[in-house]
């Protein structure tokens, strides 16, 4: 797929250096939709959770069950609740946690992999800024937050994903330093950091809870997205036990997971 995008970017490229050479308006109007249609696919390459050309990415299992994961967290408040919901439904996930939280609630960390589940890395911030800044700098930011998980259950993270799913040709350069990575982005997201109700976001998944899919939550609040994430909460336990009535395991993102 990667291949088939890049012949096709340059073969649009090709066409507009041509159309731009002759004369008339249409050939302008032409050439300005061909490159239109360029900046549309590289954009796309950049934000759709599935494109694979500038980053290798894992956005669905390869088995018959179903992932759920969190981002964000650790947070004191409801992190706690959303391994309390898991349990009750014996269900398995992944949290791709921030190191600077991960750092301030260390215990945290250790219930979530104490309790079965994974630990992957979003980051050591989550800055803003993060894909503004240059490869070398998204590398260290990766590499602190893959330290700060180290530093309290004893070995690193492999898996990754990025601040908002985007993967840039920065984002690939500072890969290349960290070839133990695999990152991760989802089959669907709930949107619930944009302050969404409980059914909303269950609406939003429930197409998406089949065989296979990934789907994105949040524990973690306020970066970049509201701070109450009660309806996050409640709209799991809906979703766990709709995967349940589906025949569905919930289980965590192990398999992706190279160790």
């Amino acid at each position: 797929m990667g291949r088939a995008f890049v012949i096709k970017g340059i073969g649009a490229a090709l066409v507009a250096l041509e159309l731009w050479c002759l004369d008339g308006a249409w050939a302008t109007a032409a050439a300005l939709m061909t490159v239109g249609l360029v900046v549309a696919l590289f954009a796309w390459a950049i934000v759709s959770p599935r494109a694979q050309v500038l980053v290798s990415t894992r956005w669905r299992l390869n088995g018959g069950e179903v992932a759920f994961t969190f981002d964000d967290g650790p947070d004191p408040t409801y992190t706690p609740r959303v391994l309390e919901v898991l349990a009750r439904h014996q269900a398995r996930a992944t949290f791709f946690v921030v190191g600077d939280r991960a750092a301030a609630h260390p215990e945290l960390v250790r219930r979530i992999e104490a309790e079965g589940h994974l630990l992957g890395t979003h980051t050591q911030h989550h800055s803003h800024l993060f894909h503004l800044g240059t490869a070398a700098a998204m590398r260290r930011d990766i590499e602190a937050g893959l330290a700060s998980v180290e530093r309290i259950v004893g070995h690193r993270p492999t898996l990754f994903r990025p601040p908002q799913g985007l993967r840039t040709p920065l984002l690939r350069d500072a890969l290349r330093a960290l070839p133990a990575l695999v990152c991760v982005t989802w089959t669907e997201r709930g949107l619930d950091a944009m302050g969404r109700s409980s059914a909303r976001i269950v609406a939003r998944l429930e197409g998406a809870l089949a065989p296979g899919a990934i789907l994105t939550l949040h524990d973690g609040a306020g970066l970049g997205g509201t701070r109450d994430r009660d309806a996050t909460v409640e709209a799991l336990e809906v979703l766990l036990t709709r995967a349940k009535s589906r025949g569905l395991a919930c289980v965590t993102l192990a398999e992706l997971d190279p160790r």
